[in-house]
């Protein structure tokens, strides 16, 4: 099965120095801070999580990139396991008018400060146990 790199162009957009960031600080207690998928995780310090996670546009190309190669239309349906707040869905339905998107994610802060354009999509829960039936 060939490589599809739909993220590529994300992380090319930006300067930071990503080696310099892991090897910063005690991970272990980061570890610890960033698995409780709070404010901490969320926007807290960028040595714990993502530092900060506010809209800026970026997964535009990704939600492009997925619907150019997967060729999406009004209708189909998008499932994101571990949607976060919501972005990447938010892009889907600007780059796919009428596409159908639901999200579920185990952060009841990222939910909560979800995308207000999708938050009525997205809900809480572990992926392990989907709240959804098979090929729903």
């Amino acid at each position: 099965m060939a490589h599809i790199d739909f993220l590529g162009e994300v992380h090319r957009s930006t300067r930071r120095d990503y080696l310099a960031r892991v090897l910063a600080g005690n991970k272990a207690d980061f570890a610890a801070l960033a698995k409780k998928f709070d404010v901490e995780y969320w926007d807290g310090d960028r040595n714990t999580g993502y530092g900060g996670y506010h809209y800026d546009g970026r997964w535009r190309v990704v939600a492009q990139a997925f619907a150019d190669h997967y060729r999406l239309r009004a209708g189909d349906r998008i499932l994101d396991v571990g949607c976060g707040k919501g972005f990447l869905l938010y892009e889907f339905t600007q780059v796919v008018p009428g596409v159908e998107v639901q999200g579920i994610d185990i952060s009841r802060y990222a939910l909560e400060h979800a995308k207000e354009e999708v938050r009525a999509r997205l809900q809480h829960g572990n992926a392990v146990e989907l709240p959804y039936a098979d090929r729903a």
